[in-house]
């Protein structure tokens, strides 16, 4: 964790179950993407930069805070997200909710990046959410040169890849900051535990991994061997890492793109459209 006179880290989290933080993708040069990326576990050279350029579509998401009691201090909230069109990345509601939450008097900032270009980046604006099941649509206020994810379903014991960014070489967490230009991402190969796990209390619509991911990796993707998006993940439980389902993914994002009806008056009464 970085933390500096100006400058302080806030693990966003809305529960205890919460996973913290996520950084991004590499970005447009796969060759210093290769370079910053820690692999954990093998991967052959072909599959390295397969998966460097595969990580251009999991922008970094940036929050910013200033909070009205406490001026001089700047806190962060930093996840990983997943881009579903040119202009708009779904990650947990977790890694924004400060932000869309934000008292009247604090000020805040919220911005994506391709971990390719940190230093430049993007606007964006929350367009729905969903504290409940943790997932948040992001809309930008450019297209990011990248390409927008497919879906799949997981299935038990199949072989997967998770992506996220949230620590340099020494361990530290690396925030998107002028002091701070770099994004270190991390890749990392597991499988799935149950695509559809029953264990955690009060949670539906999640599978679970075998091990526990590195903190940070909220809003992350998890992949499977065609780079398609079986899941998102979201919070760490008894050694094993949760992802909420493609499926109730995409229904998320369905549920979004569809207008709202509008209530119509018919005699007095009022009916919906």
């Amino acid at each position: 964790m970085h933390k500096s006179w100006k400058r302080m880290l806030h693990l966003g989290m809305t529960s205890m179950l919460a996973m913290g933080l996520l950084a991004g993708p590499t970005g447009l040069a796969a060759a210093q993407a290769e370079q910053t990326i820690q692999f954990n576990g093998y991967f052959d050279t072909s599959l390295r930069a397969k998966m460097a350029v595969t990580a251009d579509s999991f922008p970094v998401v940036n929050v910013r805070l200033i909070k009205a009691k406490d001026p001089d201090m700047v806190y962060y909230d930093v996840g990983t997200s997943i881009l579903i069109s040119k202009d708009v990345v779904l990650t947990n509601y977790h890694v924004v909710q400060d932000f869309a939450e934000l008292p009247a008097g604090d000020e805040g900032t919220l911005t994506v990046a391709s971990p390719g270009a940190p230093n430049q980046s993007i606007k964006a604006k929350i367009i729905k959410t969903d504290p409940v099941t943790d997932m948040a649509l992001l809309k930008l206020d450019k297209a990011i040169d990248a390409e927008p994810v497919t879906f799949a379903n997981a299935k038990d014991n199949q072989l997967v890849y998770t992506i996220g960014f949230p620590k340099n070489a020494a361990g530290d967490l690396t925030i998107l900051d002028d002091e701070l230009p770099s994004t270190y991402n991390t890749i990392a190969k597991s499988r799935v535990f149950s695509s559809q796990a029953t264990d955690v209390p009060g949670q539906s619509g999640i599978g679970s991994i075998v091990k526990a991911m590195a903190q940070g990796n909220s809003g992350g993707p998890v992949l499977n061997q065609n780079n398609q998006v079986v899941g998102m993940m979201t919070f760490v439980y008894s050694g094993r890492t949760y992802f909420i389902t493609s499926k109730t993914l995409q229904a998320f994002i369905k549920e979004a793109a569809t207008p709202a009806k509008k209530p119509v008056v018919v005699e007095g009464k009022v009916t919906v459209s």
